[in-house]
């Protein structure tokens, strides 16, 4: 049997399933899916990107208590379903963030 390398994934995924795929775009669902599966999410984004409670509040236009909680106790964390937004809405963030940081380096 052929070894598989990582080239060969999206080709494989589409003859396969008549999708076309994208590797960086598979690449970013993979990243923001180990984000959301964390133990701590909260605090991953904090480390990865810098997004503090005070920008998940402004994305979500939660409450600030409700955005403390989730980023200071376990218990208080929020389904898993509204994990994996929030990680698509602070990934989201981190890159418009990237993109300003390059407009002005130019």
């Amino acid at each position: 049997m052929p070894k598989v390398t990582r080239e060969d994934i999206p080709n494989w995924f589409q003859r396969k399933t008549g999708f076309n795929v994208d590797v960086e775009e598979l690449k970013k669902a993979a990243e923001l899916d180990r984000i959301a599966c964390a133990d701590e999410p909260m605090k991953m984004m904090r480390d990865l990107w810098g997004i503090t409670p005070r920008d998940c509040e402004k994305i979500l236009g939660a409450p600030s208590r409700t955005v403390e909680m989730w980023f200071h106790k376990e218990a208080s964390r929020p389904p898993s379903w509204v994990v994996r937004l929030i990680v698509e809405k602070c990934a989201d963030m981190h890159e418009r963030r990237l993109e300003r940081e390059k407009k002005r380096q130019k």
